[in-house]
């Protein structure tokens, strides 16, 4: 009788497992959701956008691209210019998605797994984590919806996700000994699989995770919180280029095993921690930094060349930049959420969406 009762626990106890959500919101988190937007006015306004957006998409087709093409490429590039018309779909999938959790009108998920299956069947990764970093918004959706979605939908997106998690892993450009292996470009690989990792629970690429992130908070980050990129590019723009996908999959990681790595500190003393701190002064107005003054990346200057907005050789640092990284940040440490109103110029406790889904989001606690 005993085993009787334990055997359907288990099996419900592995279900639940491995159908839990990490990357997106769980039933409960979702929950919680609806009722900010219930009560709320902020966060109603906030959702609303999302609503608008989705609903707009409803009658739209999606517009898949079969590579990404944006890393090294100029604004004025038809490649890139064709692949930013194509990453559009990205917002859209993502509205769609989360409209479906709140409105719980199936037209919605419809339409969103339409788009996914899109994609899924049409683009293909080159392995360049700086073009498949912009699928994030995709994987949220999916992640999102995947319990609801067929077995045939769930192995076509499986099957395409293994294929963009192994081209990220395989990219010779890793094994190839140089310095800048380890810069901005192995901090969005590293959350690419993770993402995947967590999306497909693939133990095998959890481990690949865990295992090169320890050593790119070592290599990449420096123990007095600056760290290579910044050293490299002169450009607190691409201190947060590489600290903002580390924070993302901190944030998968926490939420996932309860193993905190905004606190870890590498053998050297550097963490993800200290690297968010360094940022403060030039965000509070403390310190002024002159950006790619120094860099040593000639792609920065073609970009000041071709007059690209964020790219200005010389130009102070606009503290706005780091909203978004430090919305990450405040998942770890809430008093990064008031640096968060400052710069959004609001005393609203939900300032920005990454903040609503902060309030939602179950924190585990080690």
């Amino acid at each position: 009788m005993t085993r009787r009762i334990l055997l359907p626990i288990v099996s419900l106890l592995l279900f639940l497992t491995a159908n839990a959500q990490y990357l997106s919101l769980d039933k409960t988190e979702i929950r919680k959701l609806d009722q900010l937007i219930k009560n709320q006015a902020g966060v109603k306004a906030i959702y609303l956008t999302l609503e608008a957006s989705a609903k707009t998409a409803i009658n739209e087709a999606p517009n898949p691209i079969d590579t990404i093409i944006s890393e090294g490429h100029l604004t004025t590039d038809p490649k890139k210019i064709r692949t930013v018309k194509s990453l559009v779909d990205m917002n859209k999938i993502y509205a769609l998605a989360f409209t479906y959790c709140i409105a719980k009108n199936p037209v919605y998920k419809v339409k969103c797994i339409e788009f996914l299956i899109a994609w899924a069947s049409i683009n293909h990764s080159a392995g360049n984590p700086i073009n498949d970093t912009k699928l994030d918004p995709l994987l949220e959706a999916y992640d999102l919806i995947k319990n609801e979605m067929t077995e045939g939908d769930n192995e076509k997106m499986s099957v395409w996700l293994h294929e963009i998690a192994d081209a990220e892993i395989r990219n010779p450009r890793f094994t190839s000994g140089r310095k800048s292996v380890d810069n901005n470009w192995n901090s969005h690989r590293i959350k690419v699989v993770g993402n995947i990792a967590y999306l497909l629970k693939d133990k095998n690429y959890q481990q690949f995770t865990d295992t090169a992130l320890q050593k790119q908070i070592l290599k990449n980050l420096y123990p007095d919180g600056s760290g290579m990129d910044f050293e490299e590019r002169d450009a607190l723009h691409y201190h947060l280029y590489t600290l903002e996908p580390l924070l993302k999959i901190a944030t998968i990681i926490k939420r996932a095993t309860g193993k905190d790595y905004f606190a870890y500190e590498s053998p050297s003393g550097s963490s993800i921690e200290k690297s968010v701190a360094f940022l403060l002064p030039y965000v509070k107005g403390e310190k002024v930094h002159h950006e790619f003054t120094n860099s040593k990346t000639a792609f920065d200057r073609q970009r000041a060349e071709n007059k690209e907005p964020g790219y200005t050789i010389g130009a102070d640092f606009i503290p706005e930049t780091a909203v978004e990284a430090l919305s990450f940040a405040a998942y770890f440490e809430p008093t990064y959420r008031k640096t968060v109103q400052e710069l959004l110029h609001t005393k609203s406790p939900y300032p920005n969406w990454p903040s609503v889904l902060n309030a939602v989001r179950s924190n585990k606690r080690k």
